[in-house]
């Protein structure tokens, strides 16, 4: 999912770009899930200990809620994962971070380019390389391929484009 705000000023214009996994649902909608599945879950195994003594149930009733608490939140906290690409007239400042910035380059913008590489399969997006005189970053990796084009088509604005094989 690509997000772009723009903010112009007298000399300047500031273009953010905020690139993310796509995702189903938010932690808020994940934490719903397992209320409602926990609920079923633990009303069964209340009920079976009521009617039947099998008090067993409830630990691994517990267990399970447990388990799938720890998986969504794990899925949740992966695709949380984002690029963040600021472009002024004169910069170009690339962010890669869960929750806050974890890597940071600067670069002149008229030293940068971006490389695509072709898919190697139909169902993969293009491979996309920002390069910038000897350090260069890998961004996109988790876009879709109509996303990735949609980087390519806006970068062909802001810089030069080439294409590798």
């Amino acid at each position: 999912m690509i997000k772009v705000s723009q903010k112009k000023s007298l000399d300047d214009t500031i273009t953010t770009l905020i690139l993310s996994p796509d995702r189903s649902l938010d932690w808020d909608g994940n934490k719903r899930v397992i209320w409602s599945l926990g609920g079923i879950c633990i009303g069964i195994a209340m009920a079976f200990t009521i009617i039947a003594g099998a008090w067993v149930m409830l630990p691994f009733a517990g267990l399970e809620v447990l388990t799938l608490s720890l998986a969504l939140y794990y899925v949740s906290w992966k695709l949380s994962y984002r690029h963040v690409i600021i472009i002024s007239n004169k910069q170009l400042i690339i962010e890669k971070g869960v929750y806050r910035p974890r890597g940071k380059w600067v670069w002149q913008k008229q030293a940068t380019r971006l490389i695509t590489t072709p898919p190697k399969h139909d169902w993969e997006a293009q491979s996309l390389q920002l390069i910038n005189d000897d350090e260069q970053v890998n961004i996109g990796n988790f876009l879709s391929q109509s996303d990735a084009n949609e980087l390519i088509a806006f970068f062909k604005s802001e810089i030069l484009v080439t294409q590798s094989f």
